[in-house]
């Protein structure tokens, strides 16, 4: 049987001991992974002695690598059998996207690695996720408080959104959504990721792929920015534009849900997209999932 959608998490899935599972199956492809980015993934993913598996620039090299491992050994494991959709939260889209073909493992986490040290370099920023039955009217409530320089970064579920803005904006805003009945949670990331504090990346990162030729998707591949079948003529574009846009993961499984797409199999560290989508698509019995960026 087809699987309808694969999905595959973005930052914040990490956690130590991820990819424990897919290392040992893949020992040449973990060895030329190391020499491009010039430490051992297998040890920070399993063992991470610096402690920097947190670290932005870091985190997005493992959470991609570890998650096309599992792809791998997803596609072995079901041979021949075909995928519908593909997509990815944030980070996510760019396993996605060597599932769907378009680049191979190794010009990805070359990407990778340059995305994440960009958006590592925007210090300053911060994010909230706002948690409860009334996050879904966040919009509103911004126009309400008549605050204008903070950006909507994911809209997760009808119940968690996250916001991103310099760090001085959100101290100030916080304790106003509280009054008004949000539950409200700091994240712990340097800078205020989708959002427009993101331009410099956006335009550093555009630089850097600018003469790439990308192979078209032999996948359908499906943006979470814009809920829009990507082709070879926007891959470049969503790529580059999805660091000051927001992930709009909600509207994204609904509309994948109305047309017709029954099965969500979750590829990556963790399972927080499996959680969403239960409670986006209506199952109540799924465990609250954790605040994502």
């Amino acid at each position: 049987m087809a699987s309808d959608v694969l999905m595959f998490p973005g930052q914040g899935s990490q956690r130590l001991g991820m990819g424990r599972d897919v290392f040992d199956a893949y020992p040449q492809l973990c060895e030329r992974a190391d020499d491009l980015v010039g430490y051992s993934l297998r040890e920070l993913c399993l063992e991470d002695p610096r402690g920097l598996l947190n670290e932005t620039s870091y985190t997005q090299q493992a959470i991609y690598f570890v998650s096309c491992l599992m792809y791998l050994a997803h596609a072995e494991q079901h041979g021949d059998v075909p995928v519908r959709c593909v997509t990815g939260h944030s980070l996510g889209l760019y396993p996605a996207l060597y599932a769907a073909g378009v680049f191979d493992l190794f010009e990805g986490l070359e990407i990778v690695s340059k995305r994440g040290a960009l958006m590592q370099e925007a210090r300053g920023g911060a994010m909230v996720a706002v948690l409860g039955p009334q996050a879904h009217d966040i919009d509103e409530h911004l126009v309400q408080l008549e605050v204008f320089d903070v950006d909507v970064a994911n809209y997760n579920s009808p119940d968690q959104v996250v916001l991103s803005a310099a760090k001085p904006c959100l101290d100030e805003l916080v304790p106003r959504l509280e009054e008004v009945g949000h539950r409200c949670v700091w994240l712990p990331v340097s800078g205020a990721f989708h959002s427009r504090h993101m331009e410099q990346a956006r335009r550093a990162f555009a630089l850097f792929l600018r003469d790439r030729e990308f192979a078209p998707p032999t996948k359908t591949v499906v943006s979470t920015t814009s809920g829009r079948t990507l082709g070879a003529e926007h891959l470049l574009e969503e790529m580059v534009f999805q660091l000051v846009k927001p992930v709009r993961w909600w509207q994204t499984a609904t509309y994948l849900a109305r047309t017709g797409h029954r099965t969500f199999d979750e590829i990556g560290p963790g399972t927080v997209l499996t959680k969403l989508s239960a409670q986006i698509l209506g199952d109540v019995s799924a465990p609250q999932a954790e605040p994502r960026k």
